[in-house]
């Protein structure tokens, strides 16, 4: 089972409060590097990609069983977070100034490089799972 998309954070004006969740529902790592987050279908380039990143030290940056990413549109550093609850967060930054997933009806495509669709979810549509993975 690939990395999907799990929910949108949209309804905000402002990029650092704006994401998207990655969700590794496996029992196994998955790999990120590799895949892109988009708002279009094949191999259009725009504005509206993000890649993600491998690792500083150039290996592919890895999801572990069961964990998410949040992918805010705003600027930061990427960087592991634990929450108050335990889990741990994988952040991620597109390093954009103005909010890209605010229509209800957009849809966040996660595909390969090649542009082969791995996951999408409508934007306003409820989250898979609301009680987390």
């Amino acid at each position: 089972m690939e990395p999907h998309v799990c929910r949108v954070n949209w309804r905000t004006s402002d990029p650092q409060e704006e994401w998207i969740e990655i969700a590794n529902g496996s029992l196994f790592s998955q790999p990120l590097t590799g895949l892109e987050i988009t708002d279009f279908t094949g191999t259009q380039t725009n504005v509206h990609i993000y890649r993600f990143p491998p690792t500083q030290a150039g290996t592919p940056l890895q999801l572990g069983m069961l964990q998410s990413a949040l992918v805010f549109t705003g600027s930061g550093d990427g960087r592991w977070h634990t929450d108050e609850h335990g889990k741990t967060w994988l952040l991620l930054f597109m390093g954009r100034a103005a909010p890209i997933w605010n229509n209800a009806g957009d849809v966040v495509y996660l595909r390969k490089l090649d542009g082969t669709i791995v996951d999408s979810h409508t934007v306003g549509d409820p989250p898979r799972h609301p009680n987390g993975h």
